[in-house]
């Protein structure tokens, strides 16, 4: 029986660097427990972190504390509709990518999410891939906005 015999390098490289992605914190405001529940629990198994709030009034409060990488607002919600908080956002000058969800497709909404900076637009239920699809989306367009200059 022969033996075969590796020989290592006798010098190790003394840095290591080990690449990883950035994690993404992504804010989610819906006045629907269960579902701020379920998507942060499906974006947190995708290594996001997730901070919930419950009205938009909530959300734009912690805006001093920090800011998120993307947002997911309800469009209907009790204090101020997701458009409305998309505009204040603007308003303030705060630039975050953000996913629109509803339950109720009525017509125009399309066009209002538009306006309002909406990078995209789910119907509920949402599927899980459609919220990581959108999310990846809307921050890949802020971010070659942001490159653009624009």
């Amino acid at each position: 029986m022969t033996a075969k015999v590796t020989y290592l390098p006798r010098e190790l490289p003394e840095t290591r660097e080990q690449k990883s992605a950035p994690v993404r914190s992504i804010a989610i405001v819906d006045d629907d427990e269960p579902v701020r529940r379920a998507f942060a629990r499906l974006l947190r198994a995708y290594s996001f972190q997730t901070k919930i709030y419950d009205s938009g009034t909530e959300f734009l409060r912690s805006l001093n504390t920090s800011v998120p990488d993307c947002v997911i607002v309800d469009v209907h919600m009790d204090d101020m509709s997701g458009f409305e908080l998309l505009l204040r956002l603007s308003y303030m000058g705060l630039r975050i990518p953000a996913v629109v969800v509803t339950a109720r497709d009525e017509p125009g909404v399309q066009a209002d999410c538009e306006l309002c900076g909406g990078a995209a637009l789910l119907i509920k239920p949402v599927e899980g891939q459609s919220l990581l699809n959108a999310i990846e989306t809307a921050i890949g367009t802020a971010a070659d906005r942001d490159a653009r200059g624009q």
